[in-house]
Formats: C-alpha cells, structure tokens, sequence
C-alpha cells in the first residue's frame, strides 16, 4: 500500500497556481499509484474518487481539479505509458513489429489494475469519446506511422498506412479480448500464435 499524505501543500495549491507555481506532480503521481492499486485490489465498482482520495492521502477537490471524473483519473494511470519508449521503435523489419507489438499488447492487457478496469471503461467510452479516441491515437499511432513506414521500404506504396492500422487494430483488439475473455491457462497458445497469424497476413499482401 502506497500512503502519500501533503498536508497544507494540497489545500493551498489553487493559491499557488494563482501565483504562477506549478501543480505538485507528487500529488498526481500518488493518486495515479492509489487508483491502479485499488483496482487490482478491490475492483471498479470500489475505486472511487473518495477512495483513491483517501488512499492517495489527497482531499477528493484535488483529484477533481486535475482529472473531471473517474473515468478521466483510471485511464491516465492505467494507460499512462505514452511516456515511455516506444517498444517497436526500433524494429528491424514488420515481423518484428508484430511481435513486439503483440508481447507488449498482451502483457499492458494482462495487468491486473488494466484487466479490472476495461469492463467499467468500455461502458464508459459510450459517452466519452475523447478518451476513446485518445487511446487509439496514443497507443497505436505512433506504432501505426512506423509499421506504415516499414511496410512501403522507402518507397510510396499507399495502401501501406490501411495495411498498418488494420494490423493495429487486430493486435489491440485481440489483445484485450484475450484477456477479458479466456483464461490465464488457455490463454498462452493463443498467445503464442498471434504473431504468427498476423506476419502471415502482412506478408501476403
């Protein structure tokens, strides 16, 4: 368990921005850390603002000032690698891209504060469109521009960019569904090929 408590550092921070400081990002970090941890601990439904909150050792109005709903608050902490290397940068050819892509997809998809989040999330990108949008174009963007790039070889093929989304999606989606839906111990096999199925295609098209 994770306990951050700020004292009068969060009671005075509108005052501070008013001033021109800057928020206190180790308020930001805790409630991020207090969020993943109660979801993998006592699921969606009891990860509420006041738990995280009290967790995080915040007032609940910080939390506010910073993300409007819980929905805005779990989907930063679980999905908060867009600042991380990407893990495909350095792919040597598609078939790597895939693999890499899949191991990082199937492993990001397995954790478990991500795996009790997504049921409440995707009920919640019904009415929150920029949050679905913002997970498509921060996780598979840049990976999309690269695999694109790598599939035309330096030359102009424009089919290469529909050929790398569709990859894209087939990596997320099926990444996400696998772990939703099968089991830890039927899921390695299925695991196991998705690369396979998926460099297949791209090599036949």
């Amino acid at each position: 368990m994770t306990t951050v408590t700020f004292g009068e550092e969060a009671a005075d921070e509108t005052n501070e921005r008013k001033r021109g400081r800057p928020r206190n990002p180790a308020i930001d970090g805790a409630a991020l850390v207090a969020a993943r941890e109660l979801l993998a601990e006592v699921g969606w439904d009891q990860t509420t603002m006041v738990a995280i909150a009290e967790r995080a050792g915040v007032g609940k109005p910080a939390l506010y000032r910073r993300w409007p709903s819980k929905t805005h608050l779990v989907f930063e902490a679980i999905f908060g690698w867009v600042d991380e290397a990407t893990p495909v940068a350095d792919a040597a050819d598609p078939a790597e891209w895939i693999r890499r892509s899949c191991a990082y997809s199937l492993e990001l998809f397995g954790r478990p504060e991500v795996r009790a989040a997504l049921p409440g999330l995707l009920a919640a990108f019904r009415d929150r469109e920029d949050l679905l949008t913002a997970l498509w174009t921060d996780f598979g963007g840049p990976g999309v521009g690269m695999l694109a790039d790598t599939l035309r070889g330096g030359g102009s093929d424009d089919s290469a960019a529909v050929d790398a989304q569709a990859t894209m999606l087939f990596i997320v989606g099926g990444s996400m569904m696998l772990r939703m839906l099968i089991a830890d111990e039927d899921a390695a096999g299925l695991a196991d090929r998705m690369p396979g199925i998926l460099t297949g295609g791209v090599a036949n098209r």
